[in-house]
């Protein structure tokens, strides 16, 4: 099993199974747009938002359309993971 580790502000380290590790990542699609995590929906998917595509026409207005993880990477797929400190 592949873990992760966090230090707390307690001093404590704390060990989780690597998928309940809390993400601190952004995805860079195939065009090098950045998505960021922006909550989950009511099944518990992962929403994603891009807030400043590399193309400007691609910016829009109003509400943004509920992209989620998978149809991020079925419409501008493949995806990179990035750290979010790296970006």
């Amino acid at each position: 099993m592949t873990t992760v580790s966090q230090t707390l502000d307690s001093g404590q380290i704390r060990v989780l199974p690597l998928h309940e590790a809390p993400l601190a990542s952004v995805f860079v699609d195939r065009d090098g747009d950045v998505w960021v995590p922006s909550g989950e929906t009511e099944s518990g998917e992962m929403r994603l938002v891009c807030p400043e595509p590399e193309a400007p026409g691609d910016q829009g207005e109003g509400a943004s359309f509920p992209w989620t993880l998978r149809l991020v990477e079925a419409a501008f797929g493949p995806l990179t993971q990035q750290s979010a400190v790296s970006v």
